[in-house]
C-alpha cells in the first residue's frame, strides 16, 4: 500500500513541475506512475481498487492541476509565467494608392536600401531599386508593395 500512495505522490509532485516547466516529460513519467501504482494496486486489491485508484488518482491530478493554475496565477512567480493582458494588434493601412506612381518626392532618411520619402508633404515608405540613396535627394515612384513605395534615384 506505501509503495502504490508513494507512486500517486510522485505523480502529483512531477505534475506540479510540468505546469510550471512545461516540456512533456515530467507529464509521461507521472502517467507512468499512476499506470504503475494501478498495476500495483490490482495485484493486490483486485481490479475494482485498481480502477478506483486509477480513477481517483487522474481526477485528483486534474483538480490539483486546475487548482494550481488558479493560485499559481495570483502569486509574485505566477504573475511572471501567465499572460495577463491581452494583445491588440492590427495591421498597418495601406498608406499609399496607385495615384502615386509617377509622382516625384524627396529622401527623409537615407535609403539603404529602405527609408522615408516625402511626396506633396506626406511621408512614405519606400524601396530603392538604386540601392543606397542619401538624405534630401530627389526621387521618384515606379511602382508600390503592399506597404511601401519602389522608388528610383531622379537625376
Amino acid at each position: 500500500m506505501i509503495l502504490i500512495i508513494s507512486l500517486i505522490a510522485i505523480a502529483f509532485v512531477m505534475i506540479f513541475f510540468e505546469v510550471i516547466l512545461p516540456g512533456g516529460i515530467l507529464g509521461v513519467l507521472a502517467a507512468i506512475c499512476i499506470i504503475a501504482a494501478t498495476v500495483f494496486a490490482i495485484q493486490d486489491f483486485g481490479l475494482l481498487a485498481g480502477a478506483l485508484i486509477f480513477f481517483a488518482a487522474v481526477i485528483g491530478i486534474f483538480v490539483f492541476v486546475l487548482v494550481e493554475l488558479k493560485l499559481l496565477a495570483n502569486t509574485k512567480y505566477g504573475g511572471k509565467l501567465f499572460l495577463r493582458a491581452s494583445i491588440d494588434g492590427h495591421s498597418n493601412p495601406v498608406t499609399s494608392d496607385e495615384t502615386l506612381i509617377g509622382q516625384r518626392g524627396e529622401t527623409l532618411t537615407r535609403l539603404n536600401p529602405t527609408g522615408m520619402i516625402s511626396i506633396n508633404g506626406k511621408k512614405y515608405e519606400a524601396f530603392s531599386q538604386d540601392g543606397y540613396i542619401e538624405r534630401g535627394q530627389p526621387v521618384t515612384v515606379l511602382n508600390r508593395d503592399n506597404f511601401r513605395l519602389i522608388i528610383q534615384k531622379t537625376t
